[in-house]
């Protein structure tokens, strides 16, 4: 519990420091820019092909679109109703299906007319939102960190109107202390900027790292998910107690048995 400890202490420290001119200048190139305004992005066309054989779903008569607009609605009422526009998406343990969750959420986001999106690969370590979409840009958010790119240059849209894509281009061994990063915690304030924005973040499964606890302090609300019979019940209850802090906006239920829907949905405890 040593690491995590740590992780939460770094992040808090991180984003007081904000405020301390001489620590600003650590991230001139997210500080200093007005909101991303989603539509003027560079767009990249994605293959339709690999859309669906990743079960990402930008067609809005598919059958799964429905409960996930379903998701987005009370997932959006509960942000609004308290003030919050950054969600981050995780799960217990790998094969979840937290990832394409955080993907047909956002796209499912975008949708709506007085919301725009923009969808962030944190899951620095293992990253694969890119392989779901089949894109791989040439700069992505850990040029960003490292001061490498601007961040206009690493963002885009993949075409669907509201929505932009910030991908992580390969996997970083030094992930929790970049998320901790004064560069991390002037990014999040960044691309939270803008009318009717909402940030969502792709994050590792919160008992194989301490990454998602590390950047908890960052964020606003976190959406767990969850897999029938994937999902342990002793994991269940270990991820419950590690976020007994944080404001959880719910719980999404993947590979139900049930015939209902595919997917199921319930509030959390959380305010």
């Amino acid at each position: 519990m040593a690491t995590i400890d740590k992780g939460f202490a770094r992040a808090r420290g991180t984003r007081s420091a904000l405020h301390d001119p001489d620590v600003t200048e650590l991230a001139p190139r997210v500080a200093g820019l007005g909101p991303i305004e989603t539509e003027s992005l560079p767009r990249i066309k994605l293959n339709p092909r690999t859309l669906q054989n990743h079960r990402v779903l930008t067609d809005e008569e598919v059958p799964a679109s429905s409960a996930y607009k379903m998701l987005r609605t009370r997932v959006l009422q509960r942000m609004r109703r308290n003030g919050w526009t950054t969600l981050a998406v995780t799960g217990t343990c790998p094969d979840e299906g937290k990832t394409l969750t955080a993907i047909n959420l956002s796209i499912s986001m975008a949708r709506d007319l007085s919301t725009s999106v923009v969808l962030v690969d944190l899951d620095l370590r293992k990253p694969s939102i890119s392989r779901y979409l089949g894109v791989y840009p040439r700069h992505g958010i850990g040029d960003v960190l490292q001061n490498a790119v601007d961040l206009e240059r690493a963002l885009f849209s993949p075409g669907i109107e509201r929505l932009g894509l910030l991908l992580n281009e390969r996997p970083f061994a030094n992930s929790s202390e970049l998320l901790t990063s004064p560069q991390m915690a002037a990014l999040v304030d960044q691309l939270r900027q803008g009318e009717g924005r909402v940030v969502v973040f792709d994050l590792p499964p919160l008992l194989a790292t301490d990454d998602m606890l590390a950047f908890s302090p960052l964020v606003d609300a976190i959406l767990l998910v969850l897999c029938q019979g994937k999902t342990k019940q002793a994991d269940l209850v270990a991820a419950k107690e590690l976020l007994q802090d944080v404001n959880i906006v719910g719980t999404v239920l993947n590979r139900s048995s049930e015939n209902v829907a595919p997917y199921y949905y319930y509030y959390g405890t959380g305010a």
